[in-house]
């Protein structure tokens, strides 16, 4: 992994960067109109026949979302400074010469602010977790084999929306001195906003859902992570 995040399969697609500066502004424009209007495999088809020997369009469109993830990950991970995103640069891509340099430099710079707007602007409803009920359950045997023993665990996910308040019954709306209209949109609203899921798996799954929970867990606490939900609120 490199300091910006990047994995070694999105750095072998960036090493299409290694070549004259005119041509990774060409690269960059094509990154920055799939954000806009997403791929567009004829300019790839046309970059290809100019960037590789065998005129294949796949490689171009690696680098581009390549790109696209390298904006990405300087705008949640780096400080605007431009010593520091220079910095950063050069480390990531000791092979790139200067010019190069500055072209990407110039890309994420201007492109940033465009990249927080959206993160800002993004109408993120992600459900939240507020309960959960779960019962465990044994197969011991059965008629075709006596030898049996399968266990699975149920489980029932409710989900909201909004932030329940800890101090009250979950997902209960209170009716105290309420109209019937008043009940009637409150209803309405819990409804809109709530979704129950009914979850089956077995131990092995269990176990290696308990661990994306928690690597999300660990990876929420993140400067990087940290820095996308402030853009977001």
């Amino acid at each position: 992994m490199s300091s910006l995040g990047l994995s070694q399969q999105q750095r072998n697609h960036l090493a299409l960067l290694q070549r004259p500066a005119s041509d990774v502004v060409e690269l960059c424009k094509s990154a920055f109109d799939y954000l806009i209007n997403g791929p567009n495999l004829n300019r790839y088809e046309a970059l290809a026949i100019k960037y590789t020997d065998t005129g294949d369009p796949e490689p171009v469109q690696h680098a581009v979302e390549a790109l696209i993830s390298l904006l990405i990950s300087v705008t949640t991970r780096v400080s605007s400074s431009s010593v520091n995103l220079q910095t950063v640069l050069r480390q990531t891509f000791p092979d790139l010469d200067d010019e190069v340099l500055d072209v990407l430099e110039q890309f994420v710079t201007s492109k940033r602010n465009f990249v927080e707007g959206s993160i800002k602007s993004a109408n993120i409803r992600a459900y939240r977790l507020v309960n959960l009920d779960w019962r465990l359950e044994v197969r011991t045997a059965s008629r075709s084999l006596l030898d049996q023993c399968n266990v699975t665990v149920t489980m029932k996910l409710y989900l909201h929306t909004e932030p329940k308040n800890e101090n009250r019954e979950l997902l209960e709306v209170d009716a105290t001195g309420r109209s019937e209209e008043e009940l009637a949109a409150m209803h309405e609203d819990e409804r809109r906003h709530r979704k129950d899921m009914l979850v089956q798996t077995d131990v092995s799954s269990l176990l290696y859902m308990i661990k994306t929970l928690e690597d999300a867990l660990a990876e929420s606490k993140t400067r990087r992570i940290r820095n996308i939900v402030d853009g977001i609120h």
